[in-house]
């Protein structure tokens, strides 16, 4: 039997290259969520984060929904969507208006004048606005302030990062919920929804970069006193090591993903170099021993590569010289052994794991790097709960996808 629609529930939808997972949770009254449940289903033709065959990944969003309900006993009518894909970008920018008024005050509604100059800032053809972030506001005299309300300036900036991507690809992603009657009531970069679930803001303030390890990319984000700076997606992760340890080893896929589950490293203890791995026979194919010396060698090699493209992406960014903070690694790949090792040896800066911040509800989720991005995602909606009135919070939801998809045509 359902819950009754009195309840407050909040449903969070990630459509990831490995799987699909939906969380759902209840919203109680003094602002704390209590998780109720997780479907999970196997991916069908996702690839990198991308849907490649609509009708395969439809179906499979359909079971993760119907596998949430069952779990939870919750009718699920609308989603808030994580968001990813290599084909995602992110860019800062700086806007500035004249203020207007008494005494030259700030208010309100040069706020949002500044918000809707940043919303419109031109982005590369075919692509749309996924995220507006606030880093903070600049005053006259280039004093720096998170809240400018009541102060006086004759000018006002605000530096904003913006993430964005193809439309084609958002709109692909956001169809294959809406027609299973599903309404997607908002939706996060999954980057920045991992780090909700794992980064309190004094750490946010301290500085931090978050790089969620998935099967099909490997997604990072990266925050300085307070605000995001930096994101990135890049279309390589744990499906990748599997394919290098096919070619490397000569195995099919299943056993392949087996082994790497089962033995699989990054770094290797010299006690552990004469090893040898048994592969069980199963059909078609006879027991092998292999080294696995020369099974880390192969994960070694494409997972130095990861944090190396990332590295050479941070130095790029102006933050990166002054940057004192710490990296956290999460997601389905993270559980790799020697992953954290294997980053210390690249970072120059303290690398760990992410650590998700605990929840009230089910506790049989605990613990799941894998479900760090959904378990943000429900941080994500509930600040965007709290913060907005019933009525006026959805009507304002709505706006906010009309207006970051108008071109797309889906509301």
């Amino acid at each position: 039997m359902f819950w009754s629609n009195d309840r407050n529930i909040i449903v969070a939808l990630e459509i990831g290259s490995c799987k699909v997972v939906c969380a759902v949770a209840e919203l109680r009254s003094d602002g704390t969520l209590a998780l109720l449940g997780v479907g999970e289903e196997p991916s069908g033709q996702v690839r990198k984060c991308e849907i490649v065959d609509f009708d395969t990944a439809q179906r499979c969003v359909h079971d993760a929904l119907m596998d949430a309900e069952k779990k939870t006993d919750v009718m699920i009518n609308e989603v808030y969507l994580a968001i990813s894909g290599a084909h995602i970008r992110g860019t800062n920018t700086r806007v500035s208006t004249v203020v207007h008024g008494d005494n030259d005050e700030i208010t309100e509604d040069v706020l949002k004048e500044l918000k809707d100059m940043a919303s419109r800032h031109a982005l590369p053809t075919d692509h749309a606005l996924i995220h507006d972030l606030l880093q903070h506001y600049i005053l006259d005299d280039n004093s720096v302030t998170d809240n400018p309300i009541g102060l006086a300036s004759k000018r006002l900036a605000a530096d904003y990062h913006l993430v964005y991507g193809l439309a084609t690809r958002l709109q692909t992603t956001i169809r294959c919920v809406k027609e299973l009657s599903i309404d997607v009531k908002n939706f996060a970069l999954s980057s920045y929804a991992t780090a909700q679930a794992i980064l309190p803001k004094s750490l946010k303030q301290l500085g931090a970069i978050v790089i969620n390890c998935g099967g099909g990319v490997t997604d990072y984000i990266a925050y300085d006193r307070g605000a995001v700076v930096h994101t990135g997606v890049l279309g390589v992760g744990g499906e990748h090591l599997t394919n290098d340890i096919v070619a490397g080893l000569k195995i099919p896929y299943a056993k392949a993903e087996a082994l790497k589950r089962l033995e699989g490293a990054v770094t290797i203890p010299d006690n552990k170099l004469d090893d040898q791995i048994t592969i069980p026979a199963s059909y078609n194919f006879e027991e092998r021993k292999v080294w696995r010396e020369s099974l880390v060698k192969i994960m070694e090699a494409r997972q130095l590569e990861i944090f190396e493209i990332i590295l050479h992406d941070l130095c790029q960014q102006p933050f990166w010289a002054d940057f004192g903070g710490s990296i956290y690694l999460t997601g389905g790949a993270s559980q790799t052994r020697g992953i954290v090792e294997l980053a210390q040896s690249v970072f120059p800066c303290p690398v760990e794991y992410g650590q998700t911040f605990p929840f009230e509800g089910n506790q049989n989720y605990a613990n799941r790097p894998d479900l760090t991005t959904v378990l943000g995602l429900l941080q994500y909606a509930r600040q965007a709960e709290l913060e907005a009135p019933p009525v006026k919070g959805w009507a304002r939801m709505r706006q906010s996808i009309k207006r970051m998809f108008v071109n797309l045509r889906l509301m």
